[in-house]
């Protein structure tokens, strides 16, 4: 494999370090990764760095703080990359977006002591349009539909605003710039607003009419059709 290149500061990420110093390095490796703004000049020079954050050891690991500090990592690799990001094979990027999704999870209560992180990784993704890479996988809608299914239920009363708007930008633009969408996406959506689904949980009942206001004109045709074809 091609030597990693680690920026000014950053130490070597090995499997051989225990989990305390592996979140030291991880963490200073995120903090200058959040301060790095897009130069063509660093696309090849940090390619094998991104790569090797895709590693087993680091997104399958034992600490969900490792795991989280390894989503912001890759998420800012996205950022800086965009568009033209590292991972090119469909297996990469399927397997990415599954683990944000994933660490998405950790969004549910904003009193986690790793609850700024967390937000921090919506917040970027929603800015970049990262999951609108997902058009390119044969099996987006999948994707797709773990990522609505859980925003729908981690949203809650105690997310701020500014939460939540994050959450309906994730979702509005893949809705907007969708050829087409799933039966099974549609209905996962449109079950929030009626009953029994809208009184059991009001939250995704309330972004999911927020979001069809958003994206109404993106929706019509899709329903429409959604509903001709349903049987009588």
């Amino acid at each position: 494999m091609t030597d990693i290149v680690y920026p000014n500061g950053c130490r070597p990420l090995v499997e051989d370090l225990g989990t305390d110093e592996l979140i030291r390095r991880l963490k200073t490796l995120a903090n200058v990764l959040q301060t790095m703004d897009q130069d063509d000049n660093l696309y090849q020079q940090y390619i094998p760095l991104a790569l090797h954050l895709l590693d087993d050891f680091f997104m399958q690991h034992t600490s969900r703080d490792v795991q989280l500090l390894i989503a912001c990592c890759i998420a800012d690799v996205l950022r800086v990359y965009a568009p033209e990001a590292p991972y090119k094979e469909q297996d990469q990027i399927k397997c990415i977006f599954k683990f944000f999704i994933k660490q998405l999870h950790g969004l549910k209560d904003p009193r986690d002591p790793s609850f700024k992180r967390y937000f921090y990784l919506l917040e970027n993704l929603a800015l970049v349009k990262s999951f609108n890479m997902c058009f390119e996988l044969e099996d987006c809608q999948e994707i797709f539909h773990d990522l609505f299914s859980t925003i729908f239920k981690i949203v809650n009363d105690q997310h701020s605003a500014k939460i939540t708007n994050f959450f309906l930008d994730v979702l509005s633009a893949l809705i907007t710039e969708a050829d087409n969408l799933s039966v099974d996406l549609l209905d996962l959506l449109l079950i929030n607003i009626v009953e029994p689904n809208k009184s059991s949980n009001r939250c995704a009942a309330h972004i999911t009419e927020q979001l069809l206001a958003k994206t109404g004109d993106a929706l019509e045709s899709p329903i429409k059709m959604l509903y001709f074809f349903m049987p009588s």
